[in-house]
């Protein structure tokens, strides 16, 4: 897995949500699954206008169950509303649910900037 972060071509950079999915995969489709998600479903989901990048993460330590950590970045509020709800957002769910999502678990998140 890279260390860099996915950017959405020629968008604004500026963001204040945060969209964040958390993932644990059985041990034998891990690889299948970094692959997937790293060459097709990021790239996928950055083609929502309104999403700045994306980044992932492997945990390392802690008290969370998920062992990954998708953190998309919007460039408000009502960007990340209207793609909750898309066709584009329930096509990404379905294709992660047909491949993976037997042999996962998952749960999602969005954050808000407060500060500065």
């Amino acid at each position: 897995m890279g260390r860099g972060r996915f950017r959405a071509s020629g968008r604004a950079t500026m963001a204040t949500v945060l969209f964040v999915v958390k993932a644990t995969i059985r041990k034998d489709r891990e690889d299948a699954f970094n692959r997937w998600y790293n060459e097709e479903h990021v790239p996928q989901v950055l083609q929502f206008k309104g999403l700045v990048s994306a980044r992932r993460y492997k945990a390392l330590e802690g008290e969370d169950r998920y062992q990954y950590m998708a953190v998309y970045e919007l460039q408000d509020e009502a960007t990340y509303r209207r793609f909750i709800v898309s066709e584009h957002m329930k096509a990404l769910r379905a294709d992660y649910d047909a491949k993976f999502g037997a042999a996962s678990e998952r749960a999602r998140f969005a954050y808000t900037q407060v500060w500065p």
